[in-house]
Formats: structure tokens, sequence, C-alpha cells
């Protein structure tokens, strides 16, 4: 393991000590690090061990459903949350899932739930996740595909518009990338 005690001196904005470039801090999924403006021509990089802070920006006037003590406005390092104000105790976030109110066409269990990849990408899957594993990476639209009679479609992006493309990842339709067009473009 390198050793970087002989430049826990520096911080943002600091000149580097392999090129002179400003130091920048950079964020990657092993953690937090200062990182040469100048990359990739000098490779210089230093950990660093940041503490995120959060502020407490009201009260929602609600009790946390796990503990009972109040819920809490808060922002953090990816933005405005509601959490419980007995942290570290009780670890509950509100985490809000819209129901489109349609019901999961593999096991006829549970309605189908909008969800969030960390990516911010938007989702809906079935809410019986593990036992069901089924999703669109669309708004579903209860229709009946005219090619395999599936009862589920969702709406997809298209360079003419807002299309449907059947919900049944095995369907021909999606093979041929026919699709209907709901909605053209402005």
């Amino acid at each position: 393991m390198k050793d970087y005690s002989q430049y826990d001196h520096l911080k943002e904005g600091d000149a580097c000590p392999l090129c002179g470039q400003k130091l920048v801090l950079r964020h990657s999924n092993h953690g937090d690090f200062l990182g040469c403006s100048d990359y990739p021509s000098c490779s210089f990089l230093k950990p660093v061990a940041v503490s995120h802070s959060v502020i407490t920006l009201g009260e929602v006037g609600a009790p946390c459903p796990s503990c009972g003590e109040p819920l809490l406005v808060k922002k953090g390092r990816f933005g405005i949350f509601i959490g419980c104000s007995n942290y570290p105790e009780c670890t509950y976030v509100h985490n809000p899932q819209e129901s489109v109110k349609i019901t999961c066409p593999v096991c006829r269990k549970s309605e189908l739930h909008q969800r969030t990849l960390r990516s911010g990408r938007v989702f809906y899957a079935c809410g019986n996740f593990p036992d069901c594993k089924f999703s669109t990476p669309g708004k579903p639209v209860e229709r009946v595909c005219e090619v395999c009679s599936f009862p589920l479609m969702f709406e997809k992006k298209f360079k003419r518009g807002i299309g449907l493309v059947c919900a049944n990842a095995l369907c021909e339709s999606r093979k041929k990338r026919k699709h209907i067009i709901i909605r053209p473009n402005s």
C-alpha cells in the first residue's frame, strides 16, 4: 500500500506536487480523492476522507413509522430527503414509490411501482419483488399487444415521438422494432 503521509498537508486548490497544476476533489466508487486537474497527463492522486454533512431544513410534522420520533426534511450529499430525527439509532429514510395502479401481468399479486436506479434512471417493477422480477424500462400502459396479446405495453421515446412498446421481452414486435407512436414530437 502506498504511503500518502507526505501529502497530508495538501487540500483542494493547492498545486500538484508532480506538475504544479491545481488539485481538485474527485469522487469514485472507492471513495473521494484529490487528483490533478491535468489528468491524464499527470496521474497524481491522494485518497481523502471527506465527511459529508447533513443539514436539517425543517420538520415534516409526521412521526417516523419505525420509531415514532418526528420526521425531518434534510439536505445531504445526494440532495433533499426525509429522514428520522432519531438518527443514528433509527435509520429510516422515506422512499416514495409511485404506484401506477396497474396489476403485474406476470404474478397478478401486486401493483407496479416506480423505482429509481443509482444513475437516476426510472423504471417500473412489480411490488412483489424478489418473488416476481417483472419490470419495464418505461411508464406502463394497459394495452394489449397486437402481435403477442401481452396485456401491457410501455412508453418509450423515439425520434418521431413517444411510442408504445410491448412489455413482453420475447415479443416479435420488439425484435422487428415495431412500435405505435401515441404522441408525435412537437
